[in-house]
């Protein structure tokens, strides 16, 4: 496995946007001298958009820039951290950011990418900005990295039903997210980096606890995954990793089947963990992204 060729503190710069309620933010963007395209990308649940890092040096010719998601760690509302998931707010968030990239880098492709729960959203976004028919919310492309599209180990229904009406009463109450993964405190394996995995809980975008409210709402997202594929009609690039903790990878393979874009891939490696490119793999992961890219991208 290559090493980053870059710390991320020595390659991430800052892209200031405002959100569609007049929040400024400031997203992690990675810029190159002779840019052919952009990628946008929405991290997953407990992540951050420092995350990607890994992408751009290996990745020439294409601008990243990765978003902190609203009610996440790095989350300016220390209130609002780890309290809503807000699918609609989020899809807005998204929208003025795509639109804000798409007003920087004029006349270039604009590609979306989104990993785990973040690919949830990124899928949402495609069919939500479709719906509304504006040019300035339209993406090129989708890349979704292990969307969470169901769980390896379901939550039993009347447990759901339980933790819908405790949310409809005490919302705010804070559980630990992998008791619903692997019934423990403590996180399950997102990688086979283990010096990468144990930093995560160290980072200061992690948050230990989520709301009822926003296991609910994420909940409903996953279990309305079958209708957010269903609505993504640009060209599509699906990852699946074999040992993925949260999702089996048949899961994914059927729910790719549902997507009706005539353009669609999906790329499956065997032995990799969730998180794709911090894991072993990386190197296969990043080049079949950059293939995917490339073969899409004007000269």
């Amino acid at each position: 496995m290559t090493p980053d060729l870059f710390p991320p503190d020595k390659l991430a710069m800052r892209f200031s946007w405002t959100t569609h309620d007049n929040e400024p933010r400031s997203a992690h963007s990675w810029t190159q001298d002779e840019c052919r395209a952009v990628v946008a990308c929405i991290h997953g649940m407990n992540g951050s958009g420092e995350q990607f890092h890994p992408l751009p040096a290996r990745i020439p010719g294409y601008a990243f820039h990765a978003l902190d998601l609203r009610g996440q760690g790095s989350d300016h509302i220390g209130a609002r951290r780890g309290a809503a998931l807000e699918f609609e707010m989020q899809m807005r968030d998204i929208a003025t950011f795509v639109s804000a990239l798409r007003k920087t880098y004029t006349g270039l492709p604009v590609f979306l990418m989104g990993e785990s729960m973040g690919s949830l959203l990124a899928a949402g976004f495609v069919g939500w900005a479709s719906r509304r028919g504006e040019s300035r919310h339209a993406v090129d492309g989708v890349v979704l990295s292990v969307p969470v599209v169901g769980l390896k180990r379901p939550v039993p229904g009347f447990l759901r039903w339980i933790l819908r009406r405790a949310a409809s009463v005490a919302p705010s109450i804070r559980l630990t997210p992998s008791r619903f993964v692997n019934g423990k405190s403590i996180a399950p394996p997102l990688t086979r980096d283990r010096a990468y995995q144990d930093e995560l809980s160290k980072k200061p975008h992690h948050i230990k606890g989520f709301s009822l409210r926003f296991l609910v709402e994420l909940e409903k997202m996953i279990h309305d995954s079958a209708s957010l594929a269903a609505g993504i009609n640009a060209p599509t690039l699906v990852l699946a990793a074999g040992k993925d903790c949260f999702v089996r990878s048949s899961q994914i393979e059927s729910w790719f089947e549902k997507i009706p874009a005539v353009d669609k891939t999906l790329c499956h490696y065997p032995e990799a963990y969730h998180l794709l490119w911090h894991d072993w793999d990386r190197d296969l992961v990043v080049s079949d992204i950059a293939a995917w890219l490339e073969k899409r991208t004007p000269a």
